[in-house]
């Protein structure tokens, strides 16, 4: 049969743009909007309350605009996100615009996962977008307080492929470094850039680094150090099965590591494994990525993972080094590599079970 006529199109590029209340996403807009290479964007801007008041600051044109008000893309207005994306191309097709290129610009109380999963699980959005980057703006004025009190602005900054630092000019610069040395911590995978007065660039939120993420490229980086920071399993845990332990809020901090493991693992513990972290971990696994070699495969998985959205698993072509370990990087808030480790443990101490138990 032949194909489609939306099959034919490649996917338009899409950037989740984000950032806690007062970080400066539409003053950013305004300024990389006017840019020549930016021709051909379209945005979708996503407010709290129920009277939108950003699509009137933005200077775009109202029929390359479309706004999501009275809840937040992440929960109350998730499912208006399809019909604003949907009717951007169709009222593109009929003014014969060419579109290029789509800025989701969040409220500041939007949560990056649940976003990225109805891009990636919606088959006609799935079809018709592909994200390109996550930028997340950072108010270095208010950042410490902003991270402090405010668990959504940790995980818009975890999910990010690129920070950008905005309102350094109002900061010394002893502060400026300590908060991109912090940013750096809770993210070591993201690109951090300054921008002072919303003077960004189109490369700076149209760079492919989700892209690049998901399809395996540009890895090495991630793991130049991670013999340094190597995994040391720990003891298995009760035939009860594992948990977590609550902790009180102050404790609950971001922890960054690794997982290597030498031999190969099968394709059901690894499955088995990544459900139940999913789903015992939800929220609080805040970004997962790396490679996984899994028993009788002779390339390497990719996974690329936030929060509780996982990217369909990609196969390179070939291992990018001579290392052929399962390496994968973890962003957490409130446990780490004793979680990660113990439920791993128990499910590869398991043993399968026979047909006779199956049948019973």
């Amino acid at each position: 049969m032949p194909e489609s006529p939306a099959s034919q199109v490649p996917p338009l590029p899409v950037c989740l743009l984000t950032g806690f209340l007062g970080a400066g996403k539409s003053t950013l807009l305004n300024f990389v909007l006017r840019h020549p290479q930016m021709a051909g964007t379209a945005v979708v801007i996503n407010e709290y309350g129920s009277v939108g008041i950003d699509h009137h600051l933005v200077e775009s044109a109202s029929d390359d605009t479309e706004l999501i008000a009275d809840g937040c893309l992440c929960c109350t207005a998730g499912g208006q996100l399809a019909e604003s994306l949907l009717t951007l191309l169709e009222r593109a097709r009929r003014r014969q615009f060419h579109l290029r290129r789509i800025i989701i610009e969040t409220t500041g109380l939007a949560e990056p996962g649940p976003i990225l999963s109805q891009l990636l699980r919606h088959e006609t959005l799935r079809e018709r977008f592909v994200v390109d980057s996550v930028v997340t703006l950072v108010d270095a004025s208010n950042a410490a307080a902003t991270l402090a009190d405010h668990d959504i602005a940790v995980s818009q900054i975890t999910a990010a492929d690129r920070i950008l630092v905005t309102k350094t000019d109002l900061v010394h610069d002893v502060a400026a470094r300590q908060l991109q040395q912090k940013l750096a911590e809770m993210n070591p995978d993201a690109m951090i850039e300054h921008v002072v007065a919303g003077a960004a660039q189109p490369g700076q939120l149209f760079s492919g680094a989700h892209r690049r993420a998901t399809s395996g490229a540009e890895l090495g980086p991630l793991f130049a150090n991670a013999d340094q920071i190597r995994f040391a399993p720990v003891a298995r845990l009760s035939p009860s099965g594992p948990l977590i332990n609550p902790r009180p809020p102050a404790e609950q901090d971001i922890q960054t590591f690794s997982l290597i493991l030498d031999e190969p693992l099968s394709e059901s513990t690894f499955n088995s494994w990544l459900a139940f972290l999913r789903t015992l971990c939800g929220p609080t696994l805040l970004r997962m990525k790396g490679l996984v070699n899994i028993q009788g495969r002779s390339v390497p998985t990719v996974l690329h993972g936030v929060q509780q959205t996982f990217h369909p698993p990609q196969t390179l072509p070939a291992w990018p080094d001579e290392d052929r370990r399962t390496r994968l990087v973890f962003i957490t808030r409130g446990w780490g590599q004793d979680i990660v480790g113990s439920t791993l443990e128990w499910l590869r101490a398991r043993k399968p079970r026979s047909a006779t138990d199956q049948a019973t």
